[in-house]
């Protein structure tokens, strides 16, 4: 399959959570992410276009290493689906630091090189 996205992307199984309205925390888990986004399954379906805080629980890059970053974002809400008994929901960042998104580039280029794309 030809990957059409602007930005690659790769598997993952990292922790979050948003906060939503009155201080409610809604736990959540990305499945794929890339430099401009990421596709998180929720238990509650998130309202397109509107924006949120975010915080991420990305590893370290170092292999052998169980540190994580913990990283704070502003997210907006791209798409919400229903798949089984949760949510997928695509979001892309509104605001991130560049040393974030410099560990999330960094992620992307490292699953990159192990596994290459295949030619169809």
């Amino acid at each position: 399959m030809i990957e059409l996205r602007r930005s690659p992307r790769i598997n993952v199984t990292w922790r979050g959570m948003i906060k939503l309205a009155e201080g409610h925390i809604l736990p959540i888990r990305a499945i794929n992410v890339s430099a401009t986004g990421v596709l998180i399954l929720s238990p509650q379906a998130l309202m397109i276009d509107k924006e949120f805080q975010c915080m991420l629980e990305i590893p370290h890059i170092g292999q052998g290493s169980t540190e994580l970053y913990k990283v704070p974002c502003k997210i907006a809400i791209l798409h919400s689906i229903l798949s089984g008994d949760a949510f997928r929901i695509g979001v892309r960042f509104v605001e991130i630091a560049e040393l974030h998104r410099d560990l999330l580039n960094a992620w992307v280029s490292l699953a990159s090189k192990l596994d290459p794309p295949k030619n169809a």
